[in-house]
């Protein structure tokens, strides 16, 4: 089983014990997917494929919200598919066992609303598939 350690709110958290908190399972997809989804893309400079243009495509955007929607979709899509290969690398990898409810299966449905009262802000919520057929909902906002 593979693990990471546990964020919330971008810091890492503490365990009980005092040490750094591990995440695995269904936990750590759901993490996984906030991660490659909010990471802007080229952040890490040994890793310039991994994140998406979410931020750029829905902070500051003047166009028309169904068209940004569209967009932002379609850069999520791209990062979730990205995730995916790059979780397919790590099943080929024999010397680490990984859990199936770790990795994705499939995506369900991305849906982008614009708020209402602060039309600068956009919810994202993410349905998803594990390969233990565990569904998971994944919610932020931008």
């Amino acid at each position: 089983m593979s693990f990471d350690f546990a964020i919330n709110n971008g810091d890492l958290v503490i365990g009980t014990s005092g040490d750094l908190k591990q995440i695995t399972g269904q936990n750590k997809l759901i993490q996984d997917i906030m991660k490659i989804c909010l990471t802007p893309a080229g952040a890490n400079i040994f890793q310039p494929y991994y994140g998406s243009f979410i931020n750029k495509v829905l902070i500051g955007n003047v166009l028309d919200t169904d068209i940004t929607v569209s967009m932002a979709q379609n850069q999520l899509q791209n990062a979730l598919e990205n995730l995916k290969k790059l979780q397919q690398l790590q099943l080929s990898d024999t010397l680490q066992q990984v859990d199936p409810s770790e990795h994705l299966a499939g995506i369900t449905s991305i849906t982008i609303e614009r708020n209402k009262i602060d039309p600068r802000l956009f919810t994202v919520s993410i349905k998803v598939l594990s390969r233990a057929f565990q569904r998971s909902n994944v919610s932020f906002t931008v």
